[in-house]
């Protein structure tokens, strides 16, 4: 529906998954105006479907202030929990994480491990006891840190979503953004509906986040991951992170994932995509063979060309924002991400988040 000028939002957010509605809470306790607008029947495509594990991924090891970064993004995500859960329900629960290491992968980052605190190594009967019911290869080494984390995205989507509303952010689900381009006083957005105005537009909305009629592109990409939740007699004391993982959920169940995939925007599973995991699932916990598969799920990952997440202006354009490509992270990341944002927008204060992060890099082509 048009707005006009005198009522104009100070912000529109793009998308209504879970980086979208942090931000969203982020910018009205600031005293902010803020319209979020979601495609779909409902908010959150692919936070909905993530498989939840909320670690700092040892991937980025080699990125210390992004790294770094991560690692304050799982204490916002503790501070979330302690502070949504009590008022809208359970979303977490904590799990210690092992993990399996290449002896390379060992031998390259075991000095910054051990200097940054993150797990113990484990071995032997140590081992045996700290994951009982797993049939783990000898040639890796393990790190067992008790500082894991599981989380069901749609539960603390609807805990945001239902603390923005609280709050007085509009929301309009089933809302088709087609393009958003700047005007002299405002930004445009133009949807299926009509044309909304706000002072400031935030594209949050995941893998496709790209085009959106605007002169540059955020070169933000789908990547496919499918899993399988497993229903078993089998208990799984922690986490496992190897090639993929094996994780208890939230509930009951046993969670297997995740592949990577450029499937283009295919969400669907596929034979050859759940069989690697179910190999994998019943190679590592061979109990797990009389498990029931009741749910095979795929989601669409944004990633972007750094492999960092875009946090910033769209280079050409005052107004327009984007925050997007937070690839497998964006559970453990979307809450640190809107309150680095939202100090950005409202105090001009951009400390807070990772140079890596700004979309000048992957737009001029840099890596």
């Amino acid at each position: 529906m048009p707005s006009s000028p005198s009522s104009l939002p100070d912000f529109a957010l793009v998308g209504g998954g879970l980086v979208g509605a942090c931000l969203a809470e982020e910018l009205s306790s600031r005293g902010a105006s803020v319209l979020v607008l979601d495609s779909g029947t409902e908010p959150g495509h692919a936070t909905n479907r993530a498989a939840g594990v909320a670690v700092p991924s040892l991937r980025y090891l080699g990125d210390r202030e992004f790294y770094d970064w991560l690692r304050t993004a799982k204490r916002d995500l503790d501070a979330d929990m302690a502070r949504l859960e009590p008022e809208y329900g359970a979303f977490g629960v904590a799990r210690p994480i092992l993990r399996a290491l290449r002896e390379t992968d060992a031998t390259t980052y075991g000095e910054v491990l051990d200097a940054i605190g993150v797990g113990a190594w484990v071995d032997g009967d140590e081992l045996a006891s700290a994951a009982p019911g797993l049939k783990l290869p000898p040639s890796r080494r393990y790190l067992l840190d008790e500082d894991g984390l599981m989380i069901d995205g749609r539960r603390y989507l609807d805990s945001v979503r239902r603390r923005c509303l609280d709050q007085g952010v509009t929301w309009q689900q089933g809302c088709t953004v087609r393009e958003v381009s700047a005007e002299q006083a405002a930004v445009a957005v133009r949807t299926d509906g009509g044309t909304v105005h706000a002072d400031r537009v935030v594209i949050t909305a995941g893998a496709w986040s790209s085009g959106k009629g605007l002169a540059e592109s955020t070169g933000i990409r789908p990547q496919r991951g499918q899993m399988a939740v497993l229903r078993t007699e089998e208990n799984l004391s922690c986490i496992l992170s190897s090639a993929y993982y094996l994780a208890p959920g939230v509930g009951d169940d046993i969670i297997v994932g995740a592949t990577e995939e450029d499937a283009g925007f295919a969400d669907h599973v596929t034979t050859e995509g759940i069989g690697h995991l179910l190999r994998f699932a019943t190679t590592a916990m061979p109990g797990l063979g009389d498990s029931v598969p009741v749910e095979l799920r795929a989601g669409l990952r944004p990633v972007s060309g750094t492999g960092r997440p875009l946090v910033g202006a769209l280079p050409g354009h005052e107004r327009i924002f984007v925050s997007a490509g937070h690839a497998g992270h964006g559970l453990l990341s979307a809450r640190c991400t809107g309150k680095g944002l939202a100090t950005g927008l409202v105090d001009d204060d951009w400390d807070a988040l990772p140079y890596s992060m700004c979309p000048s890099h992957p737009l001029d082509g840099a890596a």
